[in-house]
C-alpha cells in the first residue's frame, strides 16, 4: 500500500514569508534588554543596574537551555501539518505547553540554588546581590509562561504562521517596556517595577497566545474534539518529542561551549584582544538574527515536506533557504567591510582597540558567509526530526573546532583563534550536508515514485 503525498512547491517568496518575520522577531529580543537597563539606568543608582544586568544574565542562560522546546514544537508541527494531520498539530501544542509548563514550576522551585549560585559564581558586592534578588525572585515567577511563550512561537512557525508569531513576540516586548516604564516611574517601584512588567507582560501574552491557537484550530469544541483524537499519552509521539529536545539541548549546549571556549582564549591573549572580540563577536550577532530566520523557514518547509511525503519540497526547500542565506550573508559581509568602522569606534573610545578591532573586522565580517550552511542545516535537521544526527554532527564539529585551534593558534595567534571559529562553521556544513544525504532515503522510503493528486 502506497502512502498518500500531499504534493507542494516551495519558492522564494515561501522562505522570506517566514524568514523576515522571524527575523525581527529576533531582534525585538536585545532591544528590550537595552530598554530595561535604560530605564534602570536612570534611576542613577549603580547597584541597581548591576542587579538588573546580573539578573539579566541568569535568565538568559536559563532559558537558553529550554530553547529546545522551541525548535522542537517547530519541527515536529511542522510534519503534521504537511501530513494535513490536525489531530497531531493539536497534540504537539498541548503537549509542548504541558511541559512548558512544567519546566517553567520546576525552575520556580529551584529559584533559591539557582540565586545563590549565581551570586557565587559571579562575586558581585552585598548591594548588587540584594538588587539582584529583589528583580530575580520577582521576575521568576514568570518562568511557566516564558517557556509557554517558546512553545507558543514554535508551533505558529510549525504552522508557517510566521506573522502571526512575530506580533505576540513584538507586542510582548513593546507591553513589557510600557509597564516597566510605568511601574518605575509612575508607581516608584524601582527594579522591582521591571521585574513586575516582565511577569505581567509574559502572562497576558500567554493568555493571548492561547486563545489565538484556539481560535486558528476552529474554537474550544474543535479543540477538544482533535485532544480527543490526537490521543495525547501516545508513547511513541512523546517518546519522539523528548528525544529531539534532548537532542536539541546538547546541540545547544556544544555551541554555548564553543563560543565560550573563544571568549575565554581571547581573555587568554590579554585584555586588547579580549575587548576587541567582545565588539567583533556583535557583528555576528547582527548576522545571526538574519540566518536564524531562515533557519526557521528551512525547519518549517523541510518539516512540512517530510510530513506531506514530498522529496522535491524537501530538497527545494534546502537549496533555496541556502541561496537565500549566501545573497543576505554576502550582502552584510559587505556592509560590515564599509560600516564596521563607524559601528567600532561608537562602541569604543580606545584608539588601540578600535585600531586592533579594524584589523580582524574582515575575519568578523566573512563569518556570516561560512556559516550560512550551518544555520540552514540546522534548521533542516530539526524540521526532519533528525535529533541524534543533529547532536553527532554537532559533537564532531566542536572537535574539529579543537583540532583547527590546536594548529592554528601556535601559528597565527589570534588569527589562528577566528581561524577555528570560520573551521567549525564550515566543518558544521560539511558534516551536516554528510549526515543529510545518508539519512535522506529513510526519510522518503515509502514515497512511491510518481506525484500524487492532494
Amino acid at each position: 500500500m502506497s502512502v498518500k503525498t500531499y504534493p507542494f512547491d516551495v519558492r522564494h517568496k515561501d522562505v522570506w514569508y517566514i524568514a523576515l518575520p522571524t527575523a525581527f522577531a529576533f531582534v525585538t529580543e536585545p532591544l528590550l534588554g537595552i530598554a530595561d537597563t535604560t530605564i534602570v539606568g536612570r534611576l542613577g543608582e549603580v547597584d541597581l543596574l548591576g542587579g538588573l544586568l546580573l539578573g539579566g544574565l541568569v535568565f538568559d542562560f536559563m532559558f537558553a537551555f529550554f530553547y529546545f522546546l522551541r525548535m522542537s514544537v517547530t519541527g515536529l508541527t511542522a510534519q503534521a501539518f504537511g501530513a494535513r494531520d490536525e489531530a497531531k498539530q493539536t497534540a504537539q501544542l498541548a503537549r509542548g505547553l504541558v511541559i512548558g509548563l512544567g519546566a517553567g514550576l520546576l525552575i520556580l522551585l529551584l529559584g533559591g540554588p539557582i540565586a545563590q549560585f549565581a551570586k557565587v559564581v559571579y562575586g558581585a558586592s552585598d548591594a548588587v546581590n540584594a538588587a539582584f534578588e529583589q528583580y530575580f525572585f520577582i521576575r521568576l515567577f514568570a518562568a511557566p509562561f516564558a517557556l509557554m511563550n517558546f512553545v507558543l512561537a514554535g508551533w505558529f512557525l510549525g504552522r508557517g504562521q510566521s506573522l502571526t508569531a512575530l506580533a505576540l513576540q513584538a507586542g510582548l516586548n513593546l507591553t513589557n517596556i510600557i509597564l516597566s516604564y510605568v511601574l518605575v516611574f509612575q508607581f516608584d517601584l524601582g527594579i522591582a517595577g521591571v521585574a513586575w512588567g516582565t511577569v505581567i507582560a509574559t502572562l497576558i501574552f500567554m493568555v493571548i497566545g492561547v486563545f489565538v491557537a484556539i481560535h486558528t484550530l476552529g474554537g474550544f469544541s474543535q479543540l477538544a474534539r482533535r485532544l480527543h483524537e490526537a490521543n495525547l499519552l501516545d508513547r511513541a509521539e512523546i517518546k519522539k518529542l523528548l528525544s529531539l529536545s534532548s537532542n536539541i539541548l546538547l546541540r545547544s549546549v556544544t555551541i554555548n561551549a564553543v563560543f565560550s571556549f573563544f571568549a575565554r582564549e581571547g581573555a587568554q591573549a590579554g585584555d586588547l584582544y579580549l575587548a576587541t572580540n567582545g565588539i567583533l563577536l556583535h557583528f555576528l550577532m547582527i548576522a545571526s538574527f538574519f540566518l536564524d530566520g531562515l533557519a526557521a523557514a528551512s525547519e518549517q518547509l523541510c518539516g512540512k515536506a517530510v510530513g506531506a511525503r514530498w522529496r522535491p519540497a524537501f530538497f527545494s526547500a534546502i537549496k533555496l533557504s541556502s541561496l537565500s542565506g549566501f545573497v543576505l550573508s554576502g550582502c552584510l559581509s559587505v556592509i560590515f567591510i564599509l560600516y564596521g568602522p563607524l559601528l567600532i569606534d561608537f562602541m569604543t573610545t580606545s584608539d588601540v582597540v578600535r585600531q586592533t578591532a579594524r584589523d580582524f573586522l574582515w575575519l568578523a565580517a566573512l563569518a556570516p558567509v561560512f556559516g550560512v550552511l550551518a544555520f540552514v542545516l540546522d534548521g533542516v535537521f530539526a524540521g526532519a526530526a533528525m535529533g541524534t544526527d543533529m547532536r553527532n554532527g554537532m559533537f564532531l564539529s566542536a572537535l574539529a573546532f579543537l583540532a583547527i585551534w590546536a594548529v592554528a593558534v601556535p601559528l597565527f595567534g589570534i588569527y589562528g583563534l577566528w581561524l577555528a571559529l570560520h573551521g567549525f562553521f564550515i566543518a558544521r556544513s560539511v558534516i551536516f550536508l554528510w549526515l543529510l544525504m545518508r539519512r535522506v532515503p529513510s526519510l522518503f522510503s515509502e514515497q512511491p515514485p510518481e506525484r500524487e493528486a492532494a
